[in-house]
């Protein structure tokens, strides 16, 4: 919404959303302290067009954004307002930038809405024979395909002495609520007057449901989230325009967020802006609009200095538009106290029937659902760890610093490794490319602590180049574990509660060095699929604190570190550290507590190992080593858990909703010796064995009335597996399965969370028929498989 001129011009360029710039800034001492509310939106990078109001939004599965096209800019010599009756309403798909269609010509100020399978647009027309900008009409046109669009009809028209400028669209709890901007000279220009439609063709005025009359506001945009009417206005800082947020239930009464918590501000710092001159800084982040997709929130802006045009740009949130909205208005003191934490980063070895059941919170309350990455993740359900390094020479001392030269397998075969992840069943697996003591598994430039200091392959040797080729040619995805701490570096955490951890060392010196760490093994080895980050010991965490001043972290480097990650590998999901994707269980004991719910909140964040910053979809992950002990060392083959114990882990964990990582030890020739592959191979084979028996399977299964399953005769039954279709969320709060037996219907398997998969050992049971029973918030969401197998 910009009103005055400037005489520079530019082109137009549209560069494409995978592009992010990445700016990993290293911090001095005190910087990272954490303060009681920080903005969770990251800004992504500019776009280099001049685009001012666009509109993003999702329809069948694809991202598209609506664009308000001014025809000057394309012009030589042109000024604003020129040729506007030429201005175009566009529809352009992201991923591949191509122009989809044109909704709408000589018109402006354009919007969008998604409703059944519907694109509407809106927009303000400029007529015949009138002022540009002097719009006293609102046009509506719809498509159900993107290429053809209804006839348009005049949905709005302006009181008199009073002019249209932008809109905003969306629906409410039980109609549809339009914004425009009005320069009724009542109130000052660009106030926000909301109006009210059952089918988005006829509008009627909400009395005094007015923002803005008393302050200047501007290029608005409106949601409606969890019962709230959010609007997101412009406010005037005399130095600059940026992007604040407000709220109401009925459109009369507002609550604005706090002064001190704008939603989207400029960056003085940028320059070179489109048909500005070069030298002018930014001054303005205004009409921001978004929508949820790939399981994040897609938020675009424009910078610039409210004068000829934009300086497009755009950002993201880890969540989705709910949880953005409300972080503005949480209460100011809710991060300030560090956290009551039950437990250590060392391993948790309560068993599970006694662990706490805070493993969530009830989905009943959210609507989180699974980004890609974390839908991908939880589908492949079992992975494999492998522990090598120094520590397997020095009788599994992890935290100890041998010399390097220890390091030399006769006989690695990284190959071997990964086929025997693939026996029991693993779809990834995860290397240890740097433990705690240091020891980089590939040849790094940070250090001479790696494998170009050993003996192996006389100092040219690279483990982990060799495990991902492996992984690749036996089509199991490759991630790597890198430890934030480094004992050779003299840079750890205390192991001490979450909550109560200080930094040994110095952490502002090491973490270019560690950084620079990651970044190598993010951009030499092709696609990594999953990165793990190790919670012990980390000088990293959030919670960590300067052992002097008693201050935390704060999230500054984890917020560093996930950045490098998104830019370097952004399909990858992401294990601990401060912005995590998979949260850890809580035990290296291989099991997850129960129920377990996939989405944490502000009150379970402490009980689910994470930091107060991460709410919304965040599964979980438990890990078990074979042997006592994560890496080899001599006689410890009579220490390898049995195949009814791993069996056991596979149901507490998997069977719970979680996934599952398992450890292999590669011995000190470089390979894993026979009796832990057969041990893994076994395990594999009993798996495939108890669910190879199926008796009756069901997919689609009504969550809204009982379901009778019938077994065509008497059946003896061992095991019941069911699993919601979490791309939705997780909506089924209890379940209950019966069986007809001696003449009446008998429960044989109750439960509340089911997630992922379920699986619950059915005893004794023969029967010919089962009903089977669900409690869902959402019970038009089928659930996704019911099965039961024989013994």
């Amino acid at each position: 919404m910009y009103r005055r001129n400037t005489k520079h011009k530019t082109r137009i360029r549209w560069s494409t959303i995978a592009r992010v710039l990445l700016l990993v800034v290293l911090m001095t001492p005190g910087i990272f302290a954490q303060d009681s509310w920080t903005n969770p939106i990251v800004k992504q990078g500019r776009m280099g067009s001049p685009l001012v109001e666009t509109s993003p939004f999702v329809f069948k599965d694809q991202l598209y954004v609506l664009e308000n096209n001014q025809r000057f800019w394309d012009v030589k010599g042109a000024k604003p307002g020129d040729h506007f009756h030429d201005d175009e309403i566009r529809i352009r798909e992201v991923k591949s930038g191509k122009l989809v269609s044109v909704p709408l010509k000589n018109h402006g100020f354009g919007t969008v809405l998604v409703h059944n399978n519907q694109v509407y647009v809106f927009a303000g027309s400029y007529g015949d024979g009138k002022p540009w900008r002097r719009m006293t009409e609102i046009t509506m046109t719809s498509s159900s395909d993107l290429k053809n669009w209804t006839k348009p009809v005049t949905v709005l028209k302006a009181h008199e002495k009073e002019h249209f400028f932008n809109t905003a669209v969306c629906r409410g709890k039980d109609k549809f609520v339009l914004l425009y901007e009005t320069d009724d000279p009542r109130w000052k220009a660009f106030t926000f007057r909301y109006v009210e439609s059952d089918d988005l063709v006829h509008w009627k005025e909400i009395p005094e449901a007015i923002y803005g009359k008393e302050k200047y506001v501007g290029g608005p945009a409106l949601y409606y989230e969890g019962g709230w009417y959010y609007t997101l206005y412009l406010e005037d800082l005399k130095k600059g325009y940026e992007t604040r947020i407000t709220r109401s239930k009925d459109l009369l009464t507002w609550e604005d967020a706090p002064a001190n918590r704008p939603f989207v501000t400029f960056d003085p710092s940028i320059r070179n802006i489109p048909l500005l001159d070069p030298g002018v800084p930014e001054s303005n982040a205004s009409d921001v609009e978004l929508c949820y997709y790939g399981g994040q929130t897609i938020l675009y802006f424009t910078g610039s200095d409210q004068t000829t045009a934009g300086d497009l740009q755009w950002a993201t949130y880890k969540g989705t538009p709910k949880q953005l909205f409300e972080h503005f208005f949480i209460k100011p003191t809710a991060a300030e106290q560090p956290p009551k934490h039950k437990g250590n980063w060392t391993p948790v070895l309560i068993a599970p029937d006694q662990q706490s059941s805070a493993g969530g919170r009830n989905p009943l309350i959210d609507e989180d659902v699974p980004s890609r990455q974390q839908l991908e993740f939880q589908q492949r359900q079992l992975g494999a760890f492998i522990h090598f390094g120094p520590a397997t020479y020095v009788a599994s001392n992890m935290m100890t610093v041998p010399k390097a030269d220890v390091f030399n397998p006769t006989r690695l075969d990284a190959e071997q490794w990964v086929k025997t992840a693939a026996s029991f069943g693993a779809k990834h697996v995860v290397l240890t490319a740097k433990h705690h003591n240091g020891f980089c598994l590939w040849p790094t430039k940070t250090t001479d602590y790696s494998v170009k200091s050993s003996p192996w392959k006389d100092g040219n040797g690279d483990v982990v180049a060799e495990f991902v080729a492996a992984c690749r040619k036996y089509g199991v995805k490759p991630g790597l574990y890198i430890s934030g701490g480094d004992k050779n570096e003299n840079c750890t955490s205390t192991p001490d509660p979450m909550g109560k951890r200080k930094v040994v060392g110095d952490v502002d010196a090491y973490f270019p060095k560690f950084i620079t760490q990651l970044q190598e093994l993010l951009s030499n080895y092709g696609e990594i699929d999953y990165i793990w980050f190790d919670g012990a010991y980390d000088p990293f965490g959030w919670d960590v604190m300067n052992a002097k001043t008693m201050e935390r972290n704060g999230s500054g480097y984890g917020d560093a570190i996930k950045t490098m990650v998104r830019s370097l590998q952004p399909q990858a999901v992401v294990f601990g550290g401060t912005r995590p994707d998979v949260r850890w269980s809580g035990s290296e004991q291989g099991w997850a507590s129960y129920p377990l719910w996939n989405s944490v909140g502000k009150e379970t964040w402490a009980d689910n190992w994470v930091g107060p910053e991460n709410t919304g979809w965040l599964p979980a992950e438990a890990n078990i080593h074979t042997r006592d002990r994560w890496f080899w060392y001599p006689d410890s083959d009579k220490t390898l858990r049995s195949v009814d114990f791993l069996t056991k882990v596979y149901l507490e964990s998997i069977g719970r909703g979680a996934n599952l990582l398992i450890n292999m030890t590669p011995d000190t020739s470089g390979l894993i010796v026979p009796a832990e592959t057969q041990r893994l191979a076994d395990f594999g084979k009993q798996i495939e064995t108890m669910f190879s028996r199926e008796v009756k399977a069901m997919h689609s299964v009504s969550a809204e009335k009982e379901t009778i399953v019938d077994l065509r005769g008497k059946t003896k039954l061992g095991w019941f597996e069911m699993e919601e279709d979490i791309s939705k969320g997780q909506h089924i709060s209890s379940y209950k399965l019966e069986a007809w037996t001696n003449g009446k219907w008998t429960p044989v398997a109750t439960g509340s969370s089911v997630g992922r998969r379920r699986i619950q050992q059915l005893e004794n049971l023969e029967t010919d028929r089962l009903k089977f029973s669900v409690t869902s918030d959402k019970p038009d969401i089928p659930v996704k498989k019911l099965a039961v197998y024989g013994i």
